[in-house]
């Protein structure tokens, strides 16, 4: 980084400009907003004795106060209010002040190529069309409004028809020719006499005499480009849209006026299809819509929209024809609605049309203030609610301007009296809410550049030392006395105004010389400076190149430091790599080690298991023979016992003496015991067990009653010896209710299972069913029976001692195996052992 930078300083020490300060982000695609400008006038009070509701607090704040006569002070709910504005005009603000603060500034946006809105709210007699119109001699915003643009574009105004409507909303430029083609058109036109008598409308009107203009104009206006004005007059009656400003024929004269439809251009821009536009006011406000009232003498019935279009081009290079070219012009409007004022049928007392009349203007109004909440709603939740433009055609109109199309300006117009409070109150919590809304600032139109010098203006003034000559003819002397008289008067002023120059000029003269020698001293002074920072410049070039020296030098030994450090970084790079190859075999080998140790004691498992397996096939098969070795033996001395039918000696034990196997290693025990004196001792008695015994007198003549528990599978014994239970009740699932019952007075519980040989056991749990003391019963259990079958033939059977012989002779087995079969064939008994065996 360090060696970057010295490089830069080294091959531009002068040439390097200041860096620029970088421009702060702007996001382009959230244009800045502006919320709707909101105004208010007090409309002056017809007796000043009389009471208002309304009292300005200052010059932004209203506060209301219910009368006593108010709905709200009926209903127990009256408090003051305070509704904030822009501005506040009192009943005492004049129209001039009015049109300064709310329409002026929207002027000026319009001469710059930007869009305006205005338009007045309030109800029936709050003073609307007063504020937009005026009177003869103290206009309105609207009167105002045109002597305002007139005055600030009067030198640069172009003449009639160069621009001319296309009837799409849009404007075409026509040569001089063609524009003078025009007027002569309009001139032989209007010198038609039957046309002259029907525009003899126009010529009575209240403009013509006795108005007095406003003399304020606009100053920052393009003086490169020439403006024509155009305006149109459109009225919205019943929802209709109709042209104010209609041409009828001489046929057609008491016709009335055919609505209009609304459209869109190619910039989305909503406008009147077929409207006229031209240079006339008085004649729309004469067809207006108005009608008495009970509240209103001149109430009006309708929305009137007042549409002033400003359109501009430039000139040429010389500054003397308007560029022909459709895409330089630069079109504005600035739309002045006066909305007719909301009404309540229960103190107009409109009947038949006017009750018409005020349905659709309420409608109209309403929708306008749903476009408002709706707007709002949008902004306040970030919502994507579809605003009602369409549900009326003022709304429908005017949605260009709530979308970003130009600003918006508001004047909410107020009546004080008493009886207006319930209405006026909806009115300022309105305009409370359009003041909430955000409009997008109307982007700056963009200027075509088209190469030329910016403002080509005359700067040099024409000098005359008078007017021109007088004429010099006369008849008589008289004629010739005024001749003389009049070249008098020609003369002394021609002489007056050369004395008046040379003054002039002599003071120029002495502007110009002082001008001179102060741009001398300030170009000597400059020069001085000049001088020192060549001086200072000569200087730093000086260090400059010692500083260049000094970083040619750095710069070879920061090379030679690079390759050393270049050489050690791949020394250790080599190191590294070695240290992770040795790690790898290491970690390579350690994973390899444990690999093997895996597999090896896999096959050391499977080794074993097969080990383990070969040993239990062996003993199985060891098992196997010895048992039928076992069983061959014994069915040949069983075979042996048949086949010889004598029966054998019973050998006498009643001396007490038992046969004991003769021992190897002593030869004492092997001689006979005499028990004789055991068998002198009495027999010993049997032991019963200590146990409660059931009073037999319960149940003596028909026997216990038993209740059987036993699962529900059971594999039934095939034994001789069953259970003996006349009297039961089979149960699989035992509740309370069985033992509590009184019914039985025995319980046996029966399960299955395998004992030590394999063997199916049946174990059957006895027990009596004795009553307790708190009312309930008990189970006591007995004692158990086990039935269970063995194989006489079995080896685990006999049992053996530690030699393996058994404990009983062969010859006593076939002793008792006599006894046990007696009066029964070998044959028989072959059967019935191999049928115990399966």
């Amino acid at each position: 980084m360090f060696q970057r930078a010295m490089k830069e300083v080294y091959y531009t020490p002068v040439e390097k400009k200041p860096r620029l300060a970088p421009k702060p982000y702007t996001c382009p695609e959230m244009p800045l907003k502006e919320p709707v400008s909101v105004f208010c006038r007090i409309r002056p009070p017809e007796d000043d004795n009389e009471d208002a509701f309304t009292t300005p607090v200052d010059s932004r704040t209203v506060k209301l106060t219910p009368p006593v006569t108010s709905f709200a002070f009926r209903n127990g709910s009256a408090k003051e209010q305070l509704f904030r504005f822009k501005h506040v005009f009192a009943s005492d603000a004049s129209q001039k002040e009015v049109f300064d603060h709310v329409a002026k500034p929207l002027i000026g946006d319009l001469l710059n190529g930007k869009n305006g809105l205005l338009f007045v709210y309030g109800i029936t007699g709050s003073g609307k069309t007063y504020t937009m119109e005026g009177t003869r001699s103290d206009g309105g915003i609207l009167r105002r409004t045109i002597d305002v643009i007139f005055n600030s574009i009067n030198k640069l105004q172009s003449m009639k028809y160069v621009f001319k409507p296309d009837r799409m909303n849009g404007f075409e430029i026509q040569s001089e020719a063609d524009a003078m083609l025009d007027r002569q058109r309009i001139d032989v036109m209007k010198s038609n006499r039957r046309y002259a008598r029907y525009r003899k409308e126009v010529s009575g009107s209240q403009d013509s005499y006795e108005r007095i203009p406003d003399s304020s104009h606009i100053g920052n206006v393009d003086e490169d480009n020439v403006y024509g004005v155009f305006v149109n007059y459109l009225e919205i009656y019943n929802n209709y849209i109709y042209d104010l400003l209609e041409e009828f024929s001489e046929n057609n004269m008491v016709k009335d006026l055919q609505s209009k439809i609304l459209r869109e251009d190619s910039k989305r821009n909503m406008y009147v299809h077929g409207c006229t536009e031209v240079e006339v006011l008085a004649k729309g406000q004469k067809r207006r819509k108005v009608a008495h009232t009970r509240l209103n003498c001149e109430s009006s019935r309708s929305h009137s929209i007042f549409n002033v279009r400003i359109v501009q081009a430039p000139h040429d290079a010389q500054g003397e024809a308007i560029v022909m070219d459709k895409a330089a012009i630069i079109t504005s409007q600035f739309s002045m609605v006066d909305l007719a004022g909301s009404e309540r049928n229960n103190r107009t007392k409109a009947t038949g049309e006017r009750i018409k009349e005020a349905g659709n203007i309420n409608n109209s109004l309403m929708a306008l203030r749903q476009c408002i909440e709706c707007l709002r709603e949008n902004q306040l939740n970030r919502g994507t609610r579809k605003v009602p433009y369409r549900e009326s055609k003022l709304t429908h109109y005017f949605k260009n301007y709530f979308e970003g199309e130009g600003k918006v300006n508001m004047i909410v117009c107020v009546n004080p009296k008493l009886e207006n409070y319930d209405e006026t109150l909806p009115v300022m919590k309105f305009a409370e809410l359009a003041s909430e809304v955000q409009v997008h600032r109307p982007a700056s139109s963009v200027r075509p550049d088209l190469g030329f010098t910016p403002e080509i203006v005359d700067i040099t003034p024409v000098y005359s030392l008078a007017p021109s000559w007088p004429t010099m003819e006369y008849t008589s002397e008289s004629s010739f006395e005024e001749m003389v008289e009049n070249l008098k008067i020609y003369l002394q002023k021609r002489l007056a105004t050369k004395e008046k120059f040379n003054s002039e000029l002599s003071e120029q003269r002495i502007n110009v010389r002082e001008r001179i020698m102060e741009m001398e001293k300030e170009n000597v002074y400059l020069r001085q400076e000049s001088g020192s920072l060549r001086s200072l410049y000569d200087d730093a070039m000086k260090k400059v190149k010692h500083y260049e020296s000094l970083l040619l030098n750095a710069e070879a030994d920061n090379d030679s430091l690079q390759r050393k450090l270049t050489e050690y970084i791949t020394i250790v790079d080599d190191y590294n790599q070695a240290c992770e190859e040795r790690d790898m075999a290491k970690s390579q080998g350690q994973l390899e080690k444990q690999r093997m140790k895996a597999r090896l004691k896999a096959k050391l498992e499977a080794e074993r298991e097969k080990l383990a397996r070969e040993m239990r096939t062996k003993l199985k098969e060891q098992k196997g023979q010895l048992k039928s070795q076992m069983y061959v033996t014994q069915v040949k001395a069983l075979q042996a016992m048949f086949d010889n039918p004598q029966t054998p000696a019973v050998k006498d034990n009643s001396k007490g003496s038992h046969s004991v196997k003769r021992s190897l290693s002593d030869p004492k025990v092997n001689e006979p015991t005499n028990n004789a004196m055991d068998s002198e001792s009495p027999p010993a008695r049997i032991a019963t067990r200590q146990q409660h015994r059931r009073s037999l007198s319960q149940g003596a003549n028909v026997g216990p009653v038993w209740i059987d528990h036993r699962p529900d599978q059971v594999v039934e014994p095939g034994t001789l010896l069953q259970p003996n239970m006349p009297r039961r009740r089979s149960v699989r699932l035992l509740k309370s209710e069985d033992i509590e019952s009184k019914k039985a007075s025995h319980y046996c519980l029966t399960t299955q299972g395998e004992d030590s040989s394999g063997e199916i056991a049946t174990k059957m749990y006895k027990g009596n069913i004795l009553p307790t003391v708190g009312g309930g019963a008990q189970v006591v259990f007995q004692d158990v029976e086990i039935l269970k079958q063995k194989d006489p033939l079995d080896v685990c059977a006999v049992k053996r001692g530690c030699d393996g012989a058994p404990k009983v002779d062969l010859q006593t087995l076939q002793n008792r195996c006599a006894v046990g079969l007696t009066s029964v064939s070998a044959s028989q008994a072959t059967s019935y052992a191999k049928k115990m065996r399966k």
